[in-house]
């Protein structure tokens, strides 16, 4: 069972597997498409031109006119001859017909050189329906006995039929494009769930190992606190000052170790999936002024001087405790990289039909480099910074975890002239 992210991993490879078999599909299509439609071309052009020639030879011998009357009615085909001279007519052929009066005003467009032929396409006249096309296959050829030329007869053969049947083959070609398109979809997902699977297994244990190791650790760390404390408290032993100061580093150091676990294990829990969300109708003002009075005292403790500016009524749905440790997240963080003895802003309004959460500092900023990254388990824009003030590289993370527990949006903006606007929509 994979998480969201994998799953939607799994859809972005689909995606560009398919995207990819879709191109390759339509390439194949109109590559087919185009050799059958120029294999019809060439030897309808060759079949015309050989015509040509077979009624030149009846002409010559009996007279025989080359098209026949219900030929040149319905139009399948029409001829036109004319002397060597190109303007004395012996034989018109093209009928009074809208067709013959289309063939005559595109004259210019009729092939020139001997033995050749063109598709002509061809629009309607004024009295026409404005839709009105003509495709017609036009070839010429010289009409002579021996060394006597009596001119050049030109022949026009329908090709609507051609037309017809070309796109008829090209819709069911396309509907073999879409089955095949549909079973690349699929073969897609399956490969795609097949490629990432060693990867979901790697994370699955890896998480796994987190949070059992999280888990595990809770125990030994308590004693550990409880022990340290114990001697602290002790004061029938004598100490010297070294002692002293390594027991309040190691409850230092244990503090950290303890919050650590705390925290690898609600991550851990919310990749699974498992970590339960209350959703309840909470009122989001109270909420925000009661942590901005408590994250007021250690802004103080650090210099700094913490400006609230909270609007009335705000109420959200969702979960008290993950929301106060969001904006605990966000103010600690703040207080961590503001400018010394500077001010921290921390502005909740509505917007639009969200609630906006804005905790600006004037610190050092975030470059776009590193803006890509502090979501990051474990990343520290300042890492000395980070490590002398406590931080773990984890309080970002959290927050992301939180905001998408609550279906929301946090981002990272520039504040100017300088800082950091941590800004979150629920």
């Amino acid at each position: 069972m994979w998480n969201k992210a994998f799953e939607q991993l799994r859809q972005r490879l689909t995606f560009t597997y398919a995207a990819i078999f879709g191109v390759l599909i339509l390439i194949i299509v109109a590559v087919a498409y185009t050799l059958i439609w120029w294999a019809i071309l060439a030897h309808e052009k060759q079949e015309l031109v050989s015509k040509i020639y077979h009624e030149a030879e009846e002409w010559i011998a009996i007279r025989e006119e080359p098209c026949s009357a219900v030929a040149i009615q319905t139009g399948s085909m029409l001829a036109y001859f004319v002397a060597p001279d190109g303007k004395t007519v012996i034989l018109n052929q093209l009928g009074d017909g809208n067709v013959g009066k289309a063939l005559m005003r595109h004259r210019d467009e009729w092939p020139k050189k001997m033995d050749t032929a063109r598709l002509l396409r061809m629009h309607g006249g004024k009295n026409e329906p404005s839709n009105t096309r003509y495709r017609y296959l036009a070839a010429v050829a010289p009409v002579k006995d021996g060394d006597k030329v009596y001119g050049r007869l030109y022949m026009f053969k329908n090709f609507e039929f051609y037309y017809t049947a070309a796109f008829n083959t090209l819709f069911w070609l396309l509907c073999v494009a879409l089955v095949l398109f549909s079973a690349a979809c699929a073969f897609g997902y399956w490969l795609a769930g097949r490629n990432i699977k060693p990867i979901s297994l790697m994370y699955r244990r890896q998480q796994q190992f987190t949070a059992d190791a999280s888990h595990e650790m809770r125990t030994p760390l308590a004693v550990m606190r409880l022990a340290v404390q114990g001697m602290q408290e002790d004061t029938d032993s004598t100490y010297s000052d070294f002692s002293k100061e390594s027991l309040s580093m190691l409850q230092s150091e244990n503090r950290r170790m303890t919050r650590l676990t705390e925290e690898l294990m609600e991550l851990a829990r919310s990749d699974e999936g498992i970590l339960p969300v209350a959703q309840e109708k909470l009122d989001f003002t109270a909420i925000c002024t009661e942590t901005g009075k408590h994250m007021e005292l250690v802004a103080a403790s650090h210099g700094l001087l913490l400006k609230q500016k909270i609007a009335d009524g705000l109420t959200v749905q969702g979960d008290e405790h993950r929301l106060r440790r969001l904006l605990v997240i966000l103010l600690d963080n703040a207080i961590k990289y503001g400018a010394e003895g500077g001010t921290i802003s921390f502005d909740v309004a509505k917007k639009d039909d969200r609630i906006c959460i804005r905790v600006a500092d004037y610190g050092c900023g975030i470059s776009d480099e590193d803006k890509e990254k502090v979501f990051d388990r474990f990343y520290r824009v300042d890492k000395a910074r980070s490590r002398a003030q406590g931080g773990l590289g984890l309080g970002l993370s959290l927050a992301l975890a939180i905001v998408k527990q609550h279906h929301g949006k946090i981002q990272i903006l520039d504040n100017k002239p300088c800082g950091t606007v941590m800004q979150v929509l629920l």
